[in-house]
Formats: structure tokens, C-alpha cells, sequence
């Protein structure tokens, strides 16, 4: 009785294993499609799943769910955080992987890996030179947007790439990063780190005090525009209370905040429908490709729906310092990544509030259409090849 009891449980764990292979094989169809690409997606998928996954958006429509895996017959690893092209190849920072995968644009195969040697976990990635990267890096020991030391990782963008050429402690925890003026820019939650390409160390920094994240403005980019300066987007208190979004611009040369814009919001109780009353969860910034316009999410008033509120697109025009709205997220709940394209498009990544399951691409159309693709879990960068 005991050995048939035995043989049933290996029955319906074998059973299990070929149903959910199916189902995965079936969520995730393989294939590499053709033609022009339209838009790389990085999914950042289930932490401990290895479901990291880059999903393809080609022109014709089609879709390719996890192109690695079906290209390289492995998983591309565990907690997918961000992509970049440089010199050719996308470089690829996989956080819980402790490591950098460098992919092909075209085919999707491995060109290689950067395995960490010591403690840390990659985030953001942003070239300095013609043959190496920083990676910025948040410590194991840390947590996100703790005020404790943590690290930035210099790594070779040409073969061999071997392991990091450099682990640099420095003071504060760095996301999002930029260079400009042969130096390097990374953003924190007690300022702006300066850095000399050519010293890039704690001894060697300098701190822009006035630009400077918070729990909600940490997931947004750093930005160039057309001549060159820096932006950033930050939330505004007064009195201890958030009183609007502040977007301000760095002059590289000088290190100095030269224009500082405020789009205020609204009581909640004194607003009208459509008025901005808020940040959200995720704010997340891009600009279009005449690098004059910078889009960005807040909350808006609308009675009667959920929490009398909604996600909404707004722009600054960095040229005359005017915000537009640029449209309405009506039915987005967590809008985990954006980014615009090349026709000056809206793309959403719409992570279905990371409920571990596939989420979707909603693309906004000049023509006020919505096109929706499913891709990967947790979907969180939308990538356009032909703005690089």
C-alpha cells in the first residue's frame, strides 16, 4: 500500500511537471521573428525564477515572448534590470545573477558574460569610453535607497570581458547615471554625485545638493537634452507635505542648477476632473528624439473611479518651460516602465500590479489608438534600436 501510495504521488508530480511545461511552452511560444524590430522590452520577470526574459516587438506585429531562451537554450537569468546598446551589443544587467549578459541586436545569441567576483548586485549600466562601462550597484547588504556605502563597477565593453575591472566603494547608493562633459553624473537620495571620468572615486566626487531623489523619484532617468544639459525630476515638499513635481536642469560645465520648472498639484477635494493631484508608485521619465521633450507620470483627478484617480502622461517642453497634458492611462493600475519612440510614440509597460504574471505593451497611437502586445513578466524598459 505504501509503495502504490509512493508511485501515485511520482504520478501526479510527473503530471504536474508535463502540464506546467506545456503551459510554459505555450505562454512562451518559440521563435525568432523577422523583419524590422520595432521596440525591445526587458522584463524583469519573478524574482528566484530566472524569468528574466527580452521580449521583441516587430513591425509586422509579431512578438517574441523571451527571445534569449529560445535562441540560447537557457534562461538570460534573475531579476532582468536594464539594457543598453554599446559598441553593437546589447549589454544586460541581471541583478539577482550578479552579472552582465552582452547579446547579439539581431540573432539574440550570448556574445558573453560578466560575472561578478564579490558582493553586489547590478543596476543600471552607461559607457565612459570607447572600451569600458560603469555599472551602478547596489551592495547585498543593502537596501533599496538606503543612505549606507555601496559601489560602482567599472567593466570592458570589447572582448575578452572577462570579470569587472574595478569595484569602487562609494557613499551613497547610485541608480540611474549620465555623462556629460567627460564626466559621470549619478543621481542619489542626498544629491547629485559628480564624478571625473578619469577619477572616478569617493575621494574624487562632489555632491549637486538640489537635485535629489526620494523613495518615488528614484525609478527616474536622468536625461540629456539637445544641448547637452541634465535633467532631472523631483517631487516637491512643502512643509512636509508633496506639493507637485519639480523637473531641474544641471549645466555639466559649471555643476549648477540653471532652471528649475514646478508643475503644481491640485488638493484633492478643490480639484476638477483631469486636474494633476499627485505622484504614483513608479514614476518614470524619457525624452523624445528632438531631446526638447520630457514625458513623465503623475496622478489625475477622476471621481468615480478607483481611489477617484488616474495615471496620466504629461509633458514639459524644456525649449519654454510650458507642461501639456499628453494623455490619460484610463485602466493602467501600475505602469512599471515608459518610453517614447522615435514618431515621438507613448509606449507603456503595464505590469497587470505585479501579480507574477505576463504583462502587456500598451502602445498609444497619434491617431488615439491603443495597440496591446502580451510579452514577459514584469515588464519594465521599453528600448527603440533606432534612437541609437
Amino acid at each position: 500500500m505504501q509503495f502504490k501510495s509512493v508511485l501515485k504521488l511520482f504520478y501526479i508530480l510527473f503530471l504536474l511537471s508535463v502540464f506546467s511545461s506545456c503551459e510554459y511552452e505555450e505562454d512562451f511560444p518559440a521563435g525568432v521573428g523577422k523583419g524590422n524590430i520595432e521596440a525591445i522590452i526587458l522584463n524583469e520577470g519573478r524574482i528566484f525564477t530566472n524569468m528574466g526574459a527580452i521580449s521583441v516587438l516587430y513591425r509586422n506585429g509579431m512578438v517574441s515572448p523571451d527571445v534569449f531562451r529560445v535562441v540560447n537554450n537557457r534562461p538570460l537569468g534573475d531579476v532582468a534590470q536594464a539594457i543598453e546598446l554599446i559598441n553593437g551589443k546589447y549589454f544586460i544587467t541581471l541583478n539577482n545573477s550578479k552579472k552582465i549578459e552582452i547579446v547579439h541586436p539581431t540573432t539574440f545569441k550570448s556574445e558573453g558574460t560578466i560575472l561578478y567576483t564579490q558582493a553586489g548586485l547590478p543596476r543600471q549600466i552607461v559607457a565612459i569610453s570607447d572600451t569600458t562601462a560603469i555599472v551602478s550597484d547596489l551592495l547585498s547588504n543593502n537596501v533599496a535607497g538606503a543612505d549606507l556605502p555601496s559601489q560602482l563597477v567599472k567593466i570592458r565593453t570589447v572582448p575578452p570581458y572577462g570579470t569587472p575591472l574595478e569595484y569602487i566603494v562609494i557613499r551613497r547608493w547610485v541608480e540611474y547615471m549620465e555623462v556629460a562633459e567627460n564626466k559621470l553624473f549619478g543621481m542619489t537620495s542626498r544629491g547629485l554625485y559628480v564624478f571625473d571620468l578619469d577619477d572616478i572615486t569617493e575621494e574624487g566626487s562632489r555632491m549637486i545638493e538640489e537635485v535629489h531623489n526620494d523613495e518615488i523619484t528614484k525609478t527616474c532617468k536622468l536625461l540629456k537634452d539637445r544641448n547637452n544639459r541634465i535633467w532631472a525630476l523631483m517631487n516637491d515638499y512643502q512643509n512636509n507635505k508633496l506639493s507637485g513635481v519639480l523637473l531641474k536642469c544641471v549645466d555639466p560645465k559649471t555643476e549648477q542648477v540653471v532652471q528649475t520648472f514646478q508643475l503644481p498639484f491640485v488638493k484633492k477635494k478643490e480639484a476638477q476632473e483631469g486636474d494633476v493631484i499627485g505622484a504614483i508608485s513608479y514614476n518614470r521619465t524619457d525624452i523624445d528624439a528632438s531631446k526638447t521633450k520630457i514625458y513623465f507620470s503623475v496622478r489625475t483627478y477622476k471621481p468615480g473611479s478607483k481611489n477617484d484617480s488616474q495615471q496620466s502622461i504629461y509633458v514639459l517642453n524644456t525649449v519654454d518651460g510650458t507642461f501639456e497634458l499628453h494623455r490619460h492611462l484610463s485602466g493602467i493600475d501600475m505602469m512599471y516602465g515608459c518610453g517614447v519612440s522615435p514618431e515621438g510614440e507613448v509606449y507603456i509597460c503595464d505590469c497587470l500590479d505585479y501579480s507574477a504574471q505576463r504583462g502587456y505593451i500598451r502602445h498609444y497611437k497619434e491617431s488615439g489608438n491603443i495597440k496591446s502586445y502580451r510579452v514577459g513578466v514584469y515588464p519594465s524598459q521599453v528600448y527603440f534600436p533606432e534612437s541609437n
